[in-house]
């Protein structure tokens, strides 16, 4: 059965940044979506009770999750997101396809 590699990458915005951060996510994700191929969505940003963020990123394998993550530091758009936010973890899960 084909599956999908899901990201649930758990962020903490910087106080009083998350116009901005939630403002630079589209960009973000269009950068990664221009740039990797197999990269499928990011359909979800929720905040948790505790704060942080959610921030829901599909691709097609692990290979493209990590080409997304190694070229994140050279797209200006990515870059403003991270510049208000920090990464606290990543979980990963496989999402079967129909």
């Amino acid at each position: 059965m084909p599956q999908h590699l899901v990201e649930f990458v758990h962020i903490r915005v910087q106080e009083g940044q998350e116009e901005e951060f939630l403002a630079s996510r589209p960009g973000a994700v269009a950068a990664v979506q221009a740039a990797i191929p197999g990269f499928v969505a990011a359909p979800v940003i929720a905040k948790g009770e505790d704060g942080l963020w959610t921030d829901v990123w599909i691709y097609d394998s692990v290979e493209q999750a990590e080409a997304a993550n190694a070229k994140a530091a050279d797209m200006p758009e990515f870059g403003r997101m991270a510049a208000v936010s920090e990464v606290v973890s990543i979980d990963m899960a496989w999402m079967p396809v129909p």
